[in-house]
């Protein structure tokens, strides 16, 4: 039996005033307008959105601390948000990204499961490396031909790749 005298004090996981400081930092760094060298997350031509019961309004985005989203291994190289996704008739989810330019986690989320060879790759792949693991998530991971794009224009910007490949030219073996 442990009496509650001889128990070791609770330790902090930080001051108040630091995490004030932190969340502070996020937000002047998320409200700043300061433009992206990062790849833009724009969806494939083809994408046309199912029509949704009420419009989302464009208040409806916010901020996220940086963070590794599975089933990366690295931090993202661009900022986060989260503003929820429509689903479209090819299979698709929309926004990839917030008004600001922000990855939407929404969608990294959407798409983690059916693209996680592309999204897992890491900050240095090479392009062959990156065809190879869309060809995965094609054959493996459930991701259709229309959906895969997408998976590597989320990569692409989240890891800051500068190589462009075109996702809808791919032949996979």
């Amino acid at each position: 039996m442990t009496f509650l005298a001889t128990r070791s004090p609770r330790q902090s996981r930080g001051s108040w005033a630091a995490a004030v400081s932190a969340l502070a930092l996020v937000v002047a760094a998320c409200s700043t307008e300061t433009p992206s060298p990062t790849p833009t997350l724009s969806p494939s031509p083809s994408a046309q959105a199912s029509p949704s019961p009420s419009p989302v309004a464009s208040g409806d985005e916010t901020p996220v601390a940086q963070q590794v989203l599975p089933p990366a291994t690295d931090q993202p190289v661009v900022k986060l948000c989260t503003k929820p996704i429509v689903t479209t008739a090819d299979g698709n989810a929309l926004p990839l990204a917030c008004s600001n330019g922000a990855l939407n986690v929404t969608a990294w989320k959407f798409y983690a499961t059916i693209s996680a060879s592309v999204l897992g790759l890491g900050l240095n792949p090479t392009q062959g490396q990156v065809v190879s693991a869309m060809c995965d998530d094609m054959a493996h991971n459930g991701a259709t031909r229309a959906q895969e794009p997408n998976g590597y224009r989320l990569a692409r910007a989240y890891y800051g790749w500068t190589f462009a490949i075109d996702p809808t030219g791919v032949t996979c073996q």
